[in-house]
C-alpha cells in the first residue's frame, strides 16, 4: 500500500463529526514528510505545535538548506476553503512565502504568487495526481535573498508577525499578573524610554530590535550556521539595550513564548540563508570613501533602515516624524559647519580638534549626521594612519553625542557606526 493510500485509509476511519482542525495532523505530517524525502532527503517538514492563539502561524514550514520552500495551513475537515483563501490569514501567510498548501485533509490546494495553481479533492483515483501536486510543492526554489532590499523585505514582514506575538504575549502575562521575562523587559523599556510607553510601543521598539540584532549576529557569524542555541554569541553587547533584548531569547523554550518562538526561528531560518558575502558587501561602506568626499551618498544602512521601514509599517514615518536628511544635504550642512569653524573661530583642524569641539546630533535617527562628521574627522588624516585609533579614542567617544528615542533606529545607528569604524 502506497503512503497515499495509508492516508486515504486513515482518513477514512476518521469520525467527521469528533475530528477536530488537529486530529489528523500527525497522519498529514506522516505523509508530507515521506514525500518530501522521496524530492529531495534535505527538505525539512516542521510541525508547528497547536496553540491558543489569536495570532496563528502556518501548520507546517517546509524548507531545506537553501531557505523556507513555503507552507501547508490545515483546517477542518469540510470547511469552506474558497472563504479561507480570501482570510486575513492566509494574506498574511503568502506576504510571508508565496508558495502555500492549503488543505482539510480531503481537498488540497496549491497556492502560489497569489494564484491557485491546482486544486485536487483526494479519492482513490486521485491518489497519483495528488502525489504529483505534492512533489511538486516541494521542488519549489526557496525565494532567494541576494540584496541588502530583498533582506529588508524579508525581515520586515516576519518582524510584523513578531511585534503581534509579543504585544499579546504581555497583555496575557498582564492579564495573569505574572512576574515574567517579558514583563521584566517592558518595564525595563518604560524606565529607560518614557514612563508613558504604551504595550503597542514597547512590541513595536522591542520587536524590531530583536530583528536587527538578529541580522547583526549574521554578520558577525558569517558562514556559521546560527542557531536559536548559539546566536547569542554572535550579538555584540556593547550597548544595554540589546544586552537586554537578547537576553530575551533564553526565554524562548517556555511555552508561553511558542509563537514568538515560532517567529524568532523564522527570521534566523531567513539569515541562514543569505549570500552573507553579497549582504556584507552591499552594507560596507567603500573604504575609499573613508578618507574621501567624493562618495557623498556612501550610506546603505540609510537606504537599508528606510527599506526595511516602508515595508515594516508606512504609517511609522508620518506618526513619529521620521524623515531622513539628503545625504547631498547632510554633506553640505557638515562641511559648511567644519568650514566655519575654521574661518570664523579660529580652529584650524575644525571638526577634527579633540580639544576644542563637541558634536550633539539631538535628534540622530540612523546617525547619518554623525556618520558624515566622523567622514570629515578622517580626511585630516592618511587612510594608513596610525593616528586613526587615538582619534577614535579621545575624539570620537569622547565628544561625539547623538540622542535618539525610537530604539530601531538607534540600533541602526550603533550597527552603521561600528561598522564604518570597522571599514
Amino acid at each position: 500500500m502506497s503512503l497515499l493510500d495509508q492516508y486515504f485509509s486513515e482518513l477514512q476511519t476518521a469520525n467527521e463529526k469528533e475530528i477536530t482542525e488537529h486530529s489528523l495532523r500527525s497522519a498529514l505530517e506522516t505523509l508530507l514528510k515521506a514525500t518530501a524525502k522521496e524530492v529531495n532527503k534535505e527538505i525539512e517538514v516542521l510541525q508547528e505545535p497547536k496553540r491558543h492563539s489569536k495570532f496563528g502561524t502556518p501548520d507546517f514550514k517546509i524548507s531545506n538548506t537553501a531557505g523556507i520552500i513555503g507552507y501547508c495551513e490545515t483546517k477542518k475537515i469540510g470547511e469552506n476553503l474558497d472563504e479561507v483563501l480570501k482570510s486575513a490569514q492566509i494574506k498574511k501567510y503568502l506576504e510571508l512565502n508565496s508558495n502555500l498548501l492549503l488543505t482539510d485533509y480531503q481537498v488540497f490546494i496549491w497556492i502560489k504568487e497569489q494564484a491557485e495553481v491546482k486544486r485536487i479533492l483526494l479519492t482513490p483515483q486521485t491518489t497519483q495526481a495528488l502525489e504529483i501536486l505534492l512533489k511538486d510543492f516541494f521542488r519549489e526554489t526557496p525565494q532567494g535573498i541576494g540584496t541588502a532590499k530583498d533582506l529588508a523585505k524579508a525581515l520586515a514582514v516576519r518582524t510584523r508577525f513578531l511585534k503581534e506575538s509579543l504585544k499579546e504575549a504581555l497583555e496575557e502575562q498582564i492579564k495573569k499578573q505574572e512576574a515574567l521575562k517579558l514583563i521584566g523587559l517592558y518595564q525595563y523599556f518604560k524606565n529607560t524610554v518614557s514612563e508613558d510607553f504604551s504595550i503597542q510601543q514597547f512590541a513595536d521598539a522591542f520587536a524590531q530590535t530583536l530583528s536587527y540584532s538578529l541580522f547583526l549576529a549574521k554578520l558577525n557569524a558569517e558562514e556559521q550556521l546560527l542557531t536559536l542555541q548559539n546566536i547569542k554569541n554572535f550579538i555584540s553587547y556593547s550597548f544595554p539595550v540589546i544586552k537586554e533584548v537578547s537576553a530575551f531569547l533564553d526565554n524562548l523554550e517556555e511555552e508561553e513564548y511558542k509563537p514568538v518562538r515560532w517567529v524568532v526561528n523564522e527570521i534566523i531560518t531567513i539569515i541562514n540563508s543569505l549570500n552573507i558575502k553579497e549582504i556584507q558587501k552591499s552594507l560596507s561602506f567603500n573604504k575609499s570613501s573613508i578618507s574621501s568626499s567624493e562618495d557623498i551618498s556612501a550610506d546603505p544602512y540609510l537606504y537599508f533602515y528606510e527599506d526595511f521601514l516602508g515595508q515594516y509599517d508606512s504609517n511609522l514615518r508620518k506618526a513619529k516624524g521620521v524623515y531622513y536628511t539628503p545625504p547631498a544635504v547632510v554633506n553640505f550642512i557638515v562641511r559648511a559647519i567644519d568650514e566655519v569653524l575654521k574661518t570664523e573661530f579660529g580652529i584650524g583642524k575644525g571638526l577634527a580638534d579633540k580639544e576644542q569641539v563637541t558634536v550633539l546630533d539631538f535628534a540622530t535617527g540612523t546617525g547619518t549626521f554623525i556618520l558624515e562628521i566622523l567622514k570629515v574627522i578622517f580626511t585630516t588624516v592618511p587612510a594608513n594612519s596610525t593616528l586613526r585609533p587615538e582619534i577614535i579614542k579621545n575624539h570620537v567617544l569622547k565628544n561625539i553625542y547623538g540622542f535618539e528615542y525610537l530604539i530601531a533606529p538607534y540600533t541602526v545607528a550603533h550597527l552603521k557606526l561600528s561598522q564604518y569604524l570597522k571599514d
